[in-house]
């Protein structure tokens, strides 16, 4: 058995024991589900989705390595995930994956509505042209708050979690975590992946309308569970 394996059955049994301990607990991942292993080199994504799948994952959002086959390669995986992808930023309606993603899904715990939002990172110069295509980048915080403010208002989710592949923070301007819940509204968690970054407690940041909006991320790899 490989060491990939073996990390895949650990979190698996990790899963189980925290579902046990709070029957409410989801399972999220912000992103960059596939990179340059064996397996999705052999696979192309297959794999990963099917165990995903069989885990028990409640929704997940693209990163940039969720590209590397293109969007040919991973809608051709994407029928072997069971749970939604989140891409509210990401307008895909020339391309492949069109209506095959959705902004945010809403899923209800012991009486609790919680809406979940996806957003990804800017593609150009990070991404070859030919892997993403006419996928069309929107303004990131602009659409965070658009889809947030109509969970909360509209849909009247009691919480509201948006899965980021912004990356926590940057020595430059560039768009991060941090930057989102800054300019957030209606946005009460924000869980990020892309810097792989290892926050012993979660940030607490002050939104537009100086309400707490909570960052956290866990590295990655599944090294810790957040």
């Amino acid at each position: 058995m490989s060491i990939s394996e073996k990390a895949i059955k650990l979190l698996g049994k990790e899963i189980q024991k925290l579902r046990k301990e709070n029957p409410n607990t989801l399972l999220l991942d912000s992103g960059d589900i596939f990179q340059g292993t064996p397996y999705f080199n052999m696979y192309g994504g297959e794999l990963e989705l099917k165990l995903m799948s069989q885990i028990g994952y409640d929704a997940c959002t693209m990163g940039n390595h969720d590209f590397d086959n293109g969007l040919d390669g991973f809608n051709k995986v994407l029928p072997n995930a069971n749970f939604p992808f989140l891409c509210a930023n990401y307008d895909f309606s020339n391309t492949i994956l069109d209506g095959k993603t959705t902004p945010y899904t809403i899923i209800e715990k012991d009486g609790l509505k919680i809406g979940i939002i996806g957003i990804g990172i800017q593609l150009k110069g990070l991404v070859d042209k030919r892997q993403y295509k006419e996928t069309i980048y929107l303004d990131p915080i602009e659409q965070a708050n658009q889809y947030a403010t109509q969970l909360k208002q509209v849909e009247k989710c009691n919480l509201v979690i948006c899965l980021s592949h912004l990356g926590f923070e940057y020595s430059d301007n560039k768009l991060s975590d941090k930057q989102l819940a800054k300019g957030s509204k209606n946005i009460d968690l924000i869980i990020g992946g892309h810097t792989h970054t290892f926050l012993e407690e979660p940030l607490l940041i002050n939104n537009l309308e100086n309400q707490t909006v909570t960052i956290n991320q866990v590295g990655w790899a599944g090294i810790f569970l957040g």
